[in-house]
């Protein structure tokens, strides 16, 4: 009997990934075909007979921080569903191909905490230089297929052949894709970033890195191809990261290789940290920014109570879920860029009310003592805090919000339900 084929078709399994396509924006004409019965059943029969076939995907350009661009494989409708079932049932079935040193892609696992538990590591070590930390040169793009393979071989090591893997392995063997302009093209894609699979490859396929790196004296942690270590060991981790690499022909990006120190802040994972000070990263500072300039400055003729009740949901509402401040109160923990982006948001808000919008931006400096995030005053801020109310009606400020988070998340509830 084909095991995984049996629990991939589990309704508790279907259920989960119709919902998740949803949230991705598929169709629901299109998720409405795959909850009828007769559409499973024959997608059941094609795949226990080997005739499934995952389609080209198509690709997108997604514009990275440094203006170069990301290429990403984007699959059609039922293709996403069937590749979303087959990574959440790879990443049950196979537990122990992930390392405990490698936390991307998991329930459970918020990026927040990892940067707590190096942010006291770093506290714990001596020296001018603690660590490093370093990147995969194109990881997605670059993993050799025999790889690939040999992880698919794993899991039917495990639970036999499988109609499952056939699929997917046929799938990673397919160059074809249809670029930008529709037209149907062949390159060796790798992991295809964008596919759901490629998060539980990224994953497994440095295994033996992540292994020989965590019985070093230090903390070693890797998020799918960024990977950071700190403690005494670090020389010869680097050493072992440079020699896993080139075994499975790929490099690490020299321009992301950076050795911290305790003085000077450094970005993992979102955020920026400097011994025990945890702030925010360049790249959430400018998406703070353009989201808080996109529900005030930048609409015209906007009214004060809209602009404050779309800034509040911005920031503690989200998707009802997850918001900016749930990931971010709990762990920032530098005052000084808190109010520093609470400042820039009441400004915001006032250029609201006086049309004078000329308020200075948000800026990121890796080597200030007291905080990373850097205030540009605009013209019209002074003006405007003048002509205006010191308290803003409605706006619930992010220092009071990030109180309420630490001493009370029932009031914090409240609060942000009310919204």
């Amino acid at each position: 009997m084909d095991k995984i084929l049996q629990m991939f078709f589990e309704s508790d399994r279907w259920e989960y990934a119709l919902n998740k396509g949803v949230d991705k924006h598929i169709s629901k004409s299109q998720l409405y075909q795959l909850t009828k019965p007769e559409t499973r059943a024959a997608m059941y029969q094609a795949i226990k007979e080997g005739h499934y076939e995952i389609a080209p995907p198509h690709t997108a350009q997604i514009p990275k921080d440094n203006g170069d661009f990301r290429t990403v494989y984007i699959n059609e409708p039922m293709d996403r569903v069937f590749l979303s079932i087959a990574n959440d049932l790879l990443f049950e079935l196979m537990p122990e191909m992930i390392h405990p040193a490698c936390t991307s892609y998991q329930k459970g696992i918020g990026c927040g905490k990892i940067v707590q538990d190096i942010s006291r590591r770093i506290c714990q070590t001596e020296g001018d230089v603690i660590g490093w930390k370093s990147d995969f040169s194109k990881y997605f793009d670059s993993v050799p297929i025999r790889f690939i393979d040999e992880a698919f071989d794993r899991v039917e090591e495990k639970y036999g052949h499988s109609a499952i893997i056939y699929v997917l392995r046929k799938y990673y063997h397919c160059d074809l894709y249809f670029d930008i302009d529709g037209n149907l093209k062949e390159i060796y894609q790798s992991l295809k970033q964008g596919c759901s699979v490629a998060s539980w490859l990224a994953n497994v396929i440095m295994y033996s890195l992540d292994e020989r790196l965590s019985v070093l004296e230090g903390e070693y942690v890797r998020y799918s191809d960024d990977a950071l270590f700190v403690g005494p060991d670090y020389f010869k981790a680097m050493t072992i990261m440079e020699e896993e690499v080139a075994k499975r022909d790929m490099k690490l990006n020299p321009k992301k290789i950076e050795y911290l120190t305790h003085t000077r802040w450094f970005k993992f994972l979102g955020y920026s940290i400097k011994g025990a000070d945890i702030s925010i990263s360049s790249t959430r500072i400018k998406s703070f920014q353009k989201e808080i300039e996109a529900r005030t400055i930048r609409l015209k003729d906007t009214k004060l109570c809209k602009a404050v009740n779309a800034v509040n949901r911005y920031l503690y509402h989200g998707n009802g879920e997850f918001s900016w401040a749930t990931q971010i109160l709990p762990v920032c923990n530098v005052k000084k860029d808190i109010l520093i982006l609470n400042e820039f948001v009441m400004d915001c808000l006032r250029a609201v009310v006086t049309k004078k919008k000329k308020v200075g931006g948000l800026g990121y400096v890796a080597n200030q003592s007291d905080g990373c995030i850097q205030r540009g005053i605009g013209r019209n801020v002074r003006a405007n805090r003048e002509k205006t109310e010191k308290e803003i009606a409605g706006y619930l400020t992010i220092t009071c919000m990030q109180n309420a988070m630490i001493t009370n998340r029932a009031a914090y509830r409240t609060l942000v339900a009310n919204l």
